[in-house]
């Protein structure tokens, strides 16, 4: 019994020892999540920086996506697959979320030149080109603008920047966007020989499906990989866009003030597969300056389609057809294949033609057939630097026409 007792004096001291060790522990937590708790009420109660700052991040991107705007292939090669993207994140003294990127690049092409009918034509022809991209969010959606200059030259002389686009948009809602400004038409067909080529220095053949840039205002919906866009486009200053040529007195094709037009589009987006579906229509006018002169309604219908074959090679497709503001109607079609050689290789080559029939306007052929070649091997070491050898033949109808182009092309990029 002795024993026993003293057995169980001594558990229970132990016991005592335990419960007082971990009310010691238990003791020493609480003081520190009671510190912890009180230097995070300290730090929100704090400026989130200091007055008249704001919080930056600087990095390289890819370029942001445009609501309602539609960069061809030739855009994204210019520029390259990244830029640099300022970010201002909220804080007190800015609670929108503001984003600015900048891209530009500098190409430039040792060039020779052979038209048949006169001798060939040795130059260095270089291009700067500079877009800044700005959006911010507010209270009723994204509101953000794009703006690009570009200034070319050959030889001497200075060149001087124009801007080749300016651009602003309003996402009202995740799908909807109203956008204004002055782009490509929304008519043009994005595939194809012009339109999804790299070509820096080529592309020279009349066998385009693009009507131009233009002023316009447009609205777009998009959800998923459908998007629908549609717009108002000034025909003012243009022989309705889509025969090429400034309209003024020189040409006998001076349009009144009140030409406008109307374009829309379709278009559907798949990783493997991508397809549009195009139209515009732009009014003649009065010819004030010259009223014996043809000034019919100009207008183009066309269709695009593009097929991945993975990241081996793929082929665009484009065909339209319309009528130009000088009485001719014409229809046209091109096809381009692209393959990758290795990482830092890849090439291409491509076809269009073009038939022009019924012209009626003084100083126009009564029928024409343009056709044009061109292909392309190019070495991307790094993404900031292209070189290439370029080479195009053009074969317009009519003697002595023929032009063959051959160039080695260097692009830098930011």
């Amino acid at each position: 019994m002795k024993t026993m007792k003293v057995a169980l004096l001594a558990t229970a001291a132990l016991a005592a020892v335990s419960v007082g060790a971990r009310a010691d522990d238990a003791a020493a937590i609480k003081a520190q999540l009671e510190a912890l708790n009180a230097r995070i009420a300290q730090l929100e109660a704090g400026p989130a920086m200091p007055v008249g700052y704001s919080l930056l991040t600087i990095t390289e991107a890819k370029p942001m996506k445009v609501p309602g705007l539609d960069d061809n292939d030739n855009d994204t090669n210019l520029y390259g697959d990244t830029a640099t993207v300022i970010s201002i994140l909220p804080t007190a003294d800015a609670p929108a979320s503001t984003t600015i990127e900048w891209s530009g690049y500098v190409r430039a092409a040792l060039t020779y030149d052979d038209t048949q009918a006169a001798d060939a034509n040795y130059s260095v022809d270089t291009r700067g080109q500079l877009k800044v991209v700005g959006k911010t969010d507010t209270a009723v959606g994204e509101v953000g603008v794009r703006v690009q200059l570009r200034a070319n030259a050959e030889g001497y002389g200075d060149a001087d920047f124009i801007s080749n686009e300016h651009w602003g948009w309003w996402a009202m809602t995740p799908e909807l966007t109203l956008g204004a400004g002055y782009t490509g038409s929304l008519g043009n067909i994005g595939y194809g020989y012009d339109g999804a080529c790299n070509c820096y220095q080529t592309d020279n053949a009349d066998v385009a499906l693009n009507p131009g840039d233009v002023t316009q205002m447009r609205l777009s919906w998009a959800s998923g990989p459908m998007s629908f866009a549609v717009a108002i486009e000034d025909a003012n200053g243009h022989d309705a866009v889509l025969a090429g040529v400034l309209r003024t007195a020189a040409n006998n094709f001076g349009g009144d003030s009140s030409s406008l037009g109307a374009a829309a589009e379709m278009k559907y987006s798949g990783d493997m597969f991508n397809a549009e579906i195009s139209g515009v229509w732009h009014d003649g006018g009065d010819d004030l300056l010259a009223p014996a002169a043809v000034t019919d309604d100009s207008y183009q219908a066309g269709v695009g389609a593009g097929f991945s074959l993975g990241d081996m090679a793929s082929i665009s497709l484009g065909g339209a057809m319309g009528h130009h503001v000088n009485g001719q109607d014409f229809w046209g079609f091109s096809a381009l294949a692209s393959a990758d050689l290795s990482d830092a290789v890849h090439a291409e080559i491509a076809y269009g033609m073009k038939d022009y029939d019924n012209g009626t306007n003084a100083g126009w052929v009564s029928s024409a057939d343009n056709y044009g070649v061109l292909a392309g091997i190019y070495y991307d070491p790094v993404d900031q630097l292209t070189i290439g050898i370029e080479g195009e033949y053009i074969n317009p109808d009519g003697p002595n026409n023929n032009r063959t182009t051959l160039d080695l092309v260097t692009v830098f990029r930011f």
